[in-house]
């Protein structure tokens, strides 16, 4: 039982200098708050998508720069997952 609690205990010291040694930490998800905003977007897309008329083609315009928003955000993803920043 004495072994085995040293070598937890150098395993628990062991694996956090690690990542120190290794630099910052990779981030394992897309931060909440960039999930946060992409509902956001796709919630105003689906509103602008309901509230009928045409705005003089603003409505559609504005839905149109809502799905490039969208578009930069599943960019930036596959960018971050390419780079490692996340997983």
């Amino acid at each position: 039982m004495r072994i085995a609690t040293l070598l937890l205990l150098a395993f628990l010291v062991v694996c956090p200098a690690t990542n120190v040694l290794s630099g910052a930490p990779q981030q394992k998800d897309v931060p909440a708050e960039v999930e946060s905003a992409r509902k956001a977007l796709e919630s105003a897309r689906n509103d602008l998508n309901h509230a009928g008329g045409e705005w003089g083609g603003h409505r559609a315009a504005a839905v149109q720069h809502i799905d490039q928003a969208i578009k930069e955000l599943n960019e930036a993803e596959k960018f971050a997952r390419e780079h490692h920043d996340i997983k």
